[in-house]
């Protein structure tokens, strides 16, 4: 990746609204070259979206858990299981794990009833051997783009 292609995505990491004359400005560029690389970023599939980041707890959803899963090992019970959950809106972020747990579930929900409610919909589901929930209390750092960051500081090697 050339340093221009890295100092454009930092750019739209620290603020992603930033008009793209501005970028080009704070990059060295033209605003036209800033347009159409973002527009390569995205045919790329390097950008996968420009979204507001919402404060949950403006909306109520003050709770955030991790359940994990210990499933059937059956392909096709994991498949319907995802399915039924992917369905769940109070799941924000589900994601396959190595090791003692078979899955392991983000959630995001108004308040300690809710979340029982949605651990017995879990429960519901065929081949769902167990949970275990983990509330979490207070969040120190929230930054997911954080390796990226340091990724396109350090100059470091990227695909393609």
């Amino acid at each position: 990746m050339k340093k221009l292609d890295k100092e454009i995505l930092l750019q739209l990491i620290e603020d992603s609204e930033q008009p793209t004359y501005q970028i080009a400005k704070k990059v060295g560029t033209t605003r036209q070259t800033v347009a159409k690389k973002i527009a390569q970023f995205k045919e790329a599939g390097i950008i996968s979206s420009f979204v507001p980041k919402l404060n949950p707890e403006k909306f109520g959803l003050a709770t955030k858990a991790y359940v994990f899963l210990r499933e059937d090992p059956r392909t096709e019970l994991r498949r319907k299981n995802e399915d039924a959950i992917k369905k769940f809106h109070e799941v924000s972020g589900f994601y396959r794990l190595f090791g003692r747990y078979s899955a392991i579930l983000e959630v995001r929900v108004r308040g300690s009833k809710e979340l029982t409610n949605l651990v017995k919909r879990i429960h519901g589901l065929r081949g769902v051997r167990e949970t275990e929930t983990f509330i979490v209390h207070s969040s120190v750092k929230d930054m997911p783009e954080a390796p990226f960051v340091q990724i396109l500081k350090l100059g470091a090697k990227t695909p393609g």
